[in-house]
Order: C-alpha cells, then sequence, then structure tokens
C-alpha cells in the first residue's frame, strides 16, 4: 500500500462535507439573505435546471423530470469550506411545512462561525429579517461566545456564533 493509500485508509472513507442543500420557495430573496451574510456564488446554474435531464432524479428520490433554479455558493475567501446548495424546486413545487420547533429531531440549525456578531445582527436587522434575540454572550463547552440566530427567508434557522477570549 502506498503512503497516500495508507493516509487515505486511515482518514476513512468520508473525509469531508461538501454541501449543504437549503431549498427555498423564492430564489432571488434568499439569494439576496445569503448573499447579505457572505456568500458568493460560485457556480450558478442558467436558467431552470433540469436535474431530471442529467439523472438526479431518482438520486434525490424525485421524479425524472424534477428541475429547478440553482446556486452553489460559498462563504467569501473560504475556498476550501463547505458550499451552501441554494435551490428553488420549480418541478415537483411543494407548498412550504409548518414551522419547525427547534427541538424537533432532524436537522435544526446551520451555525456560521462570525468575526463580529454585532455586526451580522444590525445588518440582517435593518435588511428586516427575523432575529430571535441580539448578539448574547455565554459561556459554553468553555467557550466565551456571541451568539444569536436568525431565520432565512423561508424559515431556516442560521446560527451566528462570535468566539471570545475568556
Amino acid at each position: 500500500m502506498t503512503a497516500a493509500e495508507t493516509a487515505r485508509a486511515e482518514r476513512g472513507d468520508v473525509p469531508s462535507f461538501f454541501h449543504i442543500n437549503v431549498n427555498c420557495t423564492d430564489f432571488d430573496r434568499s439569494l439576496a439573505f445569503y448573499r447579505l451574510i457572505g456568500f458568493e456564488v460560485v457556480n450558478a446554474f442558467a436558467g431552470d435546471a433540469s436535474f431530471g435531464e442529467v439523472g438526479l432524479g431518482p438520486v434525490l428520490g424525485l421524479p425524472d423530470d424534477c428541475a429547478g433554479r440553482a446556486a452553489l455558493m460559498m462563504l467569501k475567501g473560504d475556498e476550501r469550506g463547505m458550499r451552501l446548495d441554494l435551490l428553488e424546486w420549480t418541478s415537483p413545487r411543494l407548498p412550504a411545512p409548518p414551522p419547525r420547533s427547534m427541538a424537533q429531531p432532524g436537522v435544526g440549525r446551520i451555525c456560521l462561525r462570525t468575526f463580529d456578531a454585532d455586526a451580522v445582527y444590525q445588518r440582517l436587522s435593518a435588511a428586516g429579517h427575523l432575529c430571535y434575540t441580539e448578539p448574547t454572550r455565554v459561556v459554553l463547552g468553555g467557550s466565551v461566545i456571541n451568539v444569536f440566530c436568525a431565520e432565512d427567508p423561508d424559515g431556516v434557522v442560521i446560527e451566528f456564533m462570535q468566539f471570545l477570549r475568556g
């Protein structure tokens, strides 16, 4: 076994996250929200991308003719970081689910590290986005953090966490 094969075997078959998919009901509105918090488009799919035509329907458990508006986004300056797959399904088009409780099983929120929680909070508040609280200083797991949560236009909860010195 080569050194590269040994290193891969030690690391395992799943070495990292690649992207998180966020479905939305209004692509332009959600795109503006994610740009406001520091994401930029790194791969835009022109018009109404036919995911069914490339064979993704069955892979995603969707019909063969599934389609939507989509963009792959990354945080500015984080070339190797996790991507956000923003997608508005046009076929099939389903209604938004009722609001979830943060205590329900499943993905509850997406947490982003920030250098200035107050600045992000001010920017989101000024743009009319729902923030649950102002940034709040808490001690959690031995870390001192300034943290708050906001909702994207479809109710996806985004947590912003600024690590402070003790």
